[in-house]
């Protein structure tokens, strides 16, 4: 097993156990000559951090084995060249922002990229969203994100493309593409100015809680299928074990997807838990940890720290979350279901 990449562990990059080789980034990490941990040893690589964060890959998918091996790939991309410390602080690494590779800049200078309907809407029903940040703006055109970050993050974006493409076509040459599991997520990402909102990332909105997921392997997936279940990512490391023929344990609350990618998943979960403790790094959200729980038809979100700011939506009627419904009295009854299962989904996860 190799990890490579960015770890989601602050600014720890020391190896961590089960991995028998280790190439890590410190925190967010440098876009361009990053600092690396190797196997416990730091080393400055020159170069352009997500293709040699796809050398390291290549050169671990190349080697000859007997066993299966299990590649984590974990890129810097698409996070802005900036450090942050474990006190939230951020400083910009050289001019910061969100840097392509050379050969990808300005290649998206001129493009347009798509809105939703709830870009640049001033969340004037949400409370918490409404309060007075210090001397930032109110949310809404001014402050939503711009085109040039949008179009940099697309440029980002394309080196790691490209080395996907690498990667398929390395299993490819040794024969082993569709013995091999492919699994391709992400962080959840940033806003394109929903409700005016731009980089503060950890809010229950739909933008910011869904995030792809593609899973190819041929032995037991389908090709082409796409399936409308309610899925997460502690759905994942389950999945990998059927795939490998081993049982997950009773600590792990996810459950395999192969049952879903063949259409015989029974009793499928319906509702699904989000939360995000305060921390200090964005002031727009200051004190916006919360507990949150979605079904196919609701969305409820309960502030710990923000007394009388929760916020309530119907995803049918309003997919874009443009109207809070928590003070409108036909949706009481459904307010006090979701608290109820709220509650539940606390108690099922241990977090009660």
């Amino acid at each position: 097993t190799v990890f490579m990449g960015k770890w989601h562990m602050g600014n720890d990059d020391s190896p961590r156990p089960g991995f028998d080789h280790w190439v890590a980034l410190k925190g967010q990490g440098e876009a361009i000559d990053p600092n690396l941990n190797i196997d416990g040893v730091r080393k400055k690589i020159p170069g352009y951090v997500t293709d040699i964060l796809i050398d390291f890959s290549v050169k671990f998918i190349e080697k000859k084995r007997d066993v299966p091996f299990l590649l984590y790939l974990s890129h810097k991309a698409l996070h802005p060249n900036i450090f942050q410390g474990n006190d939230g602080k951020i400083t910009a690494i050289g001019d910061g922002g969100f840097i392509p590779a050379d050969r990808h800049k300005g290649m998206y200078a001129n493009e347009i990229f798509a809105r939703r309907p709830n870009a640049f809407i001033p969340p004037l029903d949400k409370p918490a969203l409404a309060r007075k940040a210090g001397d930032l703006l109110p949310l809404g055109k001014e402050t939503g994100t711009t085109e040039k970050t949008i179009r940099e993050r697309a440029e980002m974006l394309m080196a790691v493309d490209e080395g996907l493409g690498r990667i398929l076509e390395v299993l490819k040459t040794k024969g082993e593409l569709d013995n091999t599991m492919i699994v391709f997520t992400s962080d959840h990402g940033y806003w394109y100015g929903e409700h005016g909102l731009n980089d503060e990332r950890r809010l229950a909105y739909e933008e910011g809680i869904r995030i792809p997921l593609l899973i190819r392997y041929p032995p037991a997936i389908p090709s082409g299928i796409k399936r409308d279940e309610m899925v997460q990512s502690i759905d994942l490391a389950p999945t990998v074990l059927e795939a490998v023929g081993l049982t997950s344990g009773s600590q792990m609350q996810g459950k395999s997807l192969l049952p879903i990618a063949n259409g015989i998943a029974k009793n499928w979960r319906s509702t699904i838990l989000v939360e995000y403790y305060s921390d200090t790094v964005f002031p727009r959200i200051a004190n916006m940890g919360y507990k949150a729980v979605r079904n196919e038809h609701y969305k409820y979100i309960q502030y710990v720290e923000l007394k009388g700011m929760d916020e309530l939506y119907d995803l049918r009627d309003d997919p874009y979350e443009l109207h809070n419904l928590i003070d409108v009295p036909t949706y009481a009854n459904v307010l006090d279901q979701m608290k109820v299962e709220l509650e539940k989904q606390l108690k099922e996860t241990g977090a009660l």
